[in-house]
């Protein structure tokens, strides 16, 4: 079963021709590579889920190819957030060959990059670490997206991966690498529009009384929203 038929039967979607290839060969640094691939999870996040715009890749790095995507999709499950969504397509395209998913996983994660619009909260920052994936790439931060009006466990995935140990307490040295803060604005904007139907009274209030009216502000002035998002990659070609 190929990629988008995985996807499509897990979340639901039939309206976006999942890009494959190289799209993001040929960038000299690391972090025009990383706004690529964000560019791309933010407008699968758009397309299918706006209200809600968490996307996500996992792209081989060794390859420089897209393994599977995510998006957010807690009507079908409140569970699916977009890295789960995206590990649960991986495990489905990817099977183990001898139907021990931990032992012998069907994709070698230790060369995979997770790719989201927002930082994974606690659930999906410890199935990345759990999975192995050897990095971890955002773009807004936890703190930006709950003080858009999105409800979140303040927790950072920094944190979170810090906790982990081997038996004994002991270090674990096999944690991913974490990269946040990429393509930032523009993700900050889709989640600023996104939950704008949750900034009723009760956040304003609690926005002036903690102190952080001036993001209010601050977004106010730099993020107007339209209707129509604006797209990097045009969903129909």
């Amino acid at each position: 079963m190929n990629l988008f038929l995985i996807v499509s039967v897990i979340l639901g979607f039939t309206n976006f021709n999942l890009i494959h290839g190289k799209v993001c060969d040929g960038f000299s640094s690391t972090k025009e590579m990383d706004e690529c691939y964000m560019k791309i999870a933010l407008d699968f996040g758009l397309t299918h889920n706006p209200t809600a715009p968490f996307g996500t890749l996992i792209v081989d790095h060794t390859t420089n190819e897209i393994s599977c995507y995510g998006v957010n999709s807690n009507k079908k499950n409140a569970l699916l957030h977009g890295e789960t969504a995206a590990f649960w397509n991986c495990t489905d395209l990817y099977p183990s060959p001898s139907g021990n998913d931990m032992a012998n996983p069907g994709l070698n994660w230790t060369i995979q990059t997770l790719y989201t619009t927002g930082e994974p909260c606690p659930m999906c920052a410890s199935q990345a670490f759990y999975r192995g994936v050897h990095r971890v790439v955002w773009g807004s931060s936890v703190e930006d997206i709950n003080y858009s009006g999105c409800p979140q466990l303040m927790i950072n995935m920094v944190d979170i991966v810090s906790a982990g140990k081997l038996g004994g307490n002991r270090p674990n040295t096999k944690k991913p690498i974490l990269e946040g803060g990429i393509l930032k604005d523009d993700c900050d904007h889709a989640f600023w529009c996104a939950f704008s139907s949750n900034r009723g009274k009760a956040y304003y209030d609690s926005m002036k009384k903690t102190g952080l009216y001036d993001f209010v502000e601050d977004r106010r002035t730099r993020f107007k929203c339209h209707k129509e998002p604006k797209f990097y990659y045009d969903p129909k070609n």
